[in-house]
């Protein structure tokens, strides 16, 4: 019986400040974390790429509940309609008064960078000059932390928590579950919305494709984000080179409770492409990201129809 699918993916950002920290004078500074050597590399937080997952499955049709909560001061009460509202159904929610929570069946890690922030800083202007006044009154000068990276991430689905409502999530008497068809739909929604995945702040002037340039995509008989410290890159030759020792042995340690396994990579990213797809060839199909994503949809098709679910 299938528990889980889990996804990893790479990212690469080529100029950009996805998911700023705080203000520090007139900068603003990149979200980052300090490894053990007092090096930092970026990351862009999970509540981020949730969000920005949120708002894609908005985009494909799917109405989201947040115009339909309740807010009274600092407390927002959300409307408990999971059935109506795939958001809820996927990323959960709080009733503050703590009658009704729902726990998100979508657990989804911070995207972090594979290489060390550089310090590299962009210079923004604003002359009052175009607001009617002299050169000589001068104007605003601002920078933004930015960076070049690739960042990883990962997402893990609790599959039998998809559209399944317990009383304590919904203040009801009986469970509520979805047919079948919904539930997949929502999950088929949730691939979709990854593979168009952008977002973040200062789109405006520093606009950044977050979808996935490798994805790892598996369904599991156990939960476990298999692939979350497997993805580790080294860049040489203006090209990224996917290490190909611990995700070989993240596979082999999990070979026993994968179902299902797929590969995706983009064409002219990876500088040992060839390499990569011989070395993953056994352990599953190598295809495009789009194919992969395709793919896995019609993977999802099998469940709770008694052949893997």
């Amino acid at each position: 019986m299938s528990k889980a699918i889990v996804i990893g993916y790479l990212a690469k950002v080529s100029a950009a400040n996805v998911n700023a920290s705080h203000t520090e004078g007139n900068v603003v500074v990149a979200k980052k974390v300090t490894l053990p050597d007092g090096s930092t590399i970026p990351y862009i937080s999970g509540q981020a790429i949730r969000r920005m997952l949120r708002d894609r499955l908005e985009e494909l049709g799917y109405p989201l509940s947040e115009p339909f909560a309740k807010v009274s001061g600092q407390e927002v009460t959300p409307p408990v309609r999971p059935w109506e509202f795939a958001d809820e159904d996927l990323f959960g929610y709080l009733d503050p008064s703590g009658g009704r929570r729902r726990t998100s069946p979508v657990r989804v890690s911070a995207a972090v960078g594979l290489f060390p922030f550089q310090g590299d800083r962009d210079l923004g202007t604003r002359s009052f000059e175009r607001f009617g006044q002299t050169m000589a009154a001068g104007g605003n000068m601002f920078e933004t932390e930015l960076y070049a990276n690739l960042f990883k991430g990962t997402v893990l689905v609790e599959l039998e928590r998809v559209g399944v409502f317990k009383p304590l999530e919904t203040g009801e008497k009986g469970e509520k579950a979805l047919p079948a068809d919904e539930r997949k739909k929502r999950l088929q929604a949730l691939l979709e919305a990854l593979n168009l995945l952008w977002g973040g702040g200062r789109t405006a002037r520093m606009l950044t494709d977050l979808s996935p340039r490798f994805i790892a995509y598996s369904r599991l008989k156990v939960k476990h984000p298999v692939f979350l410290e497997a993805l580790v890159c080294r860049y040489e030759e203006n090209k990224y080179w996917l290490e190909l020792e611990p995700l070989k042995n993240a596979l082999d340690k999990f070979a026993a409770y994968r179902e299902d396994t797929l590969f995706g990579l983009e064409p002219g990213v990876w500088g040992n492409e060839e390499e990569i797809r011989q070395a993953l060839q056994d352990d599953g199909e190598v295809l495009t990201v789009h194919e992969v994503i395709e793919k896995a949809k019609s993977d999802l098709d099998s469940l709770w129809n008694g052949s893997s679910a």
